[in-house]
């Protein structure tokens, strides 16, 4: 392929110098058609954040065979519904509803753990913060709950924990997961079009491709399920990320511990290669709800979402006030969200990091 001229330099080059929204927009639209074809990934649905508002959102693609992808596509977002469930807890504990710090055995104590006595130590702080010592899932330790670590020593990631403490938080507050979501982020963010059931519109899912190649049929939790299968707009995630970076009714207090690390990642996922990054970050770790990369000139919080023809991404600059938000439905959508994510990371270590991704 030719160089560009020196007077035209590559798109990203200049959207990066020039970081209007609609630079930034424009170099995605660009760009996202190629995406998608190259990597085999139906759509993309893309939002920018900048100073607590949401820019613009776009999408792009097929959300099922022969149906345009639109800003009324629901998409699944897996596990970015955990920073959606911490801010709900995080709520319920500013308006008085229940401790990051109490011991949830007296509300909620799993059956499978009902002998062990270290299922008193467990807090919602530590559940936040993925440290109750599960793993993943209970069916990957034979499909009964059990500690494969002791709590509070240390971060592994856990979507069991997440819906421990969701059983909690249910019965502490004597409501339902889903109920507890509108009342204290759907509604307050104006998330609308948001749910665990996504029932009667079935017509507007982004139907899932698995890595080869195939459609599936869409997963969903009706019942609730607070690390997984929530549905929603691009729309709608972006209006909980502005929502978060504004910190709207949530006291600095909880910000603050929202946003620092209560449990470094020293799995082998989670570190910076030296060898393809310049600018790695001095710590990576977990906040509650969310991943914490510490860089020199600001910390970056971020989630990723990936499960069989679902990939998703969220990260925001606390610093710059500038925030992104990606939903795919095909198994290599985290190829796609790096090319837009390098774009709209601009200039910045986390782009590196993004781009050391790359295949």
């Amino acid at each position: 392929m030719p160089r560009a001229a020196a007077s035209q330099p590559h798109p990203a080059v200049a959207a990066a110098r020039d970081r209007t929204a609609d630079s930034l927009r424009a170099v995605i639209d660009q760009g996202a058609p190629g995406w998608l074809a190259r990597f085999h990934v139906p759509s993309l649905a893309v939002a920018y954040v900048r100073d607590g508002a949401v820019a613009w959102t776009r999408v792009y693609g097929e959300q099922a065979p022969g149906v345009p992808a639109t800003e009324r596509t629901l998409y699944n977002v897996a596990s970015l519904t955990k920073p959606v469930f911490a801010e709900t807890m995080l709520r319920m504990a500013a308006a008085g509803r229940l401790s990051l710090d109490e011991p949830m055995a007296p509300a909620w104590v799993d059956p499978d753990l009902a002998g062990d006595p270290r299922a008193r130590l467990l807090t919602p702080r530590l559940a936040l913060s993925h440290q109750l010592g599960f793993a993943n899932w209970r069916r990957e330790t034979g499909g009964v709950l059990r500690f494969k670590w002791e709590p509070g020593t240390g971060f592994h990631y856990s979507g069991e924990g997440f819906e421990y403490a969701a059983r909690f938080a249910s019965r502490k507050a004597g409501a339902p997961l889903d109920s507890l979501a509108r009342q204290y982020v759907f509604r307050p963010f104006g998330m609308t079009e948001t749910s665990w059931r996504p029932g009667g519109r079935a017509d507007r899912i982004a139907r899932p491709m698995g890595p080869e190649g195939r459609y599936g049929d869409p997963a969903t939790s009706p019942g609730g399920n607070a690390a997984d299968d929530l549905y929603t707009t691009i729309g709608d995630y972006a209006a909980f990320l502005a929502g978060v970076m504004k910190h709207d009714g949530l006291p600095a207090r909880l910000v603050a511990q929202r946003d620092s690390i209560h449990a470094l990642d020293t799995g082998p996922g989670a570190q910076c290669d030296r060898q393809k990054v310049a600018r790695c970050p001095g710590r990576i770790g977990y906040g509650l709800g969310w991943s914490v990369m510490e860089y020199a000139d600001g910390p970056v919080l971020w989630h990723t979402g990936s499960d069989w023809g679902e990939k998703a991404m969220v990260f925001y600059f606390p610093a710059r006030s500038e925030g992104v938000v990606m939903l795919t439905n095909g198994a290599n959508g985290f190829q796609v969200m790096i090319e837009a994510g390098i774009v709209l990371a601009g200039n910045t270590a986390f782009a590196e990091y993004l781009a050391a991704g790359r295949p």
